[in-house]
């Protein structure tokens, strides 16, 4: 547990980075009251606790809903799937990962193109244990990570989430700690649809 959480703590610290150092010209066209779409994928590092083989380590995909309510602030929702293998003397084979989170979201510009951080609550069902079964546990989730725009509709997104899973039901009874990787493709809408009419100057007798 305490090598995947100093791992975690890590990569958040080096993704924090970035939004301090993040140059001003990231700044762009103003991103306010953008929505989106977020497909992701990627990888959970799980801590020993879990009772989990291949290392602890669980391939993720998800989906995510968000607004930009304004130039630094969103909210969005997030559900994942993780796709791990459970390894006890009385249990193998598939113990999969489901969980939603409400994440709130401060960006760092008034810009599509910005470092993030996340805040959330969410829950998490698991199978980790092999007398209590399927349990779902409340899940805080704290991230970082970095949003790029391609063009007006699509971007990229990169982020570092670390979740911790409260009163879970792991085979030494402690609370869960995962860090999840992910890479997404994003599709924006809502501000850039408002149409701009000219400006018509009033004609000359």
């Amino acid at each position: 547990m305490h090598e995947v959480m100093k791992w975690g703590l890590r990569v958040l610290l080096m993704c924090s980075g970035l939004v301090l150092a993040a140059p001003a010209w990231a700044a762009g066209r103003s991103a306010h009251d953008e929505t989106y779409i977020n497909l992701f994928g990627g990888s959970i590092l799980f801590d020993t606790s879990s009772g989990l083989g291949d290392g602890g380590n669980a391939g993720v995909v998800g989906l995510r809903l968000g607004h930009r309510v304004d130039a630094h602030v969103g909210v969005e929702a997030q559900v994942a799937a993780a796709f791990a293998q459970l390894q006890s003397p009385a249990h193998a084979g598939a113990a999969n990962q489901y969980s939603g989170a409400v994440l709130g979201n401060l960006y760092a510009f008034d810009s599509p193109n910005t470092p993030y951080l996340s805040l959330g609550l969410g829950a998490s069902s698991n199978l980790f244990n092999n007398q209590l079964g399927r349990g779902t546990s409340l899940m805080g989730v704290f991230g970082v990570g970095y949003q790029y725009l391609l063009n007006d509709r699509i971007g990229l997104r990169l982020g570092v989430q670390d979740h911790l899973l409260f009163n879970t039901p792991t085979p030494s009874s402690t609370n869960l700690n995962e860090v999840q990787v992910t890479g997404g493709i994003s599709y924006f809408w809502g501000a850039s649809d408002k149409s701009s009419f000219p400006i018509v100057s009033p004609a000359h007798p």
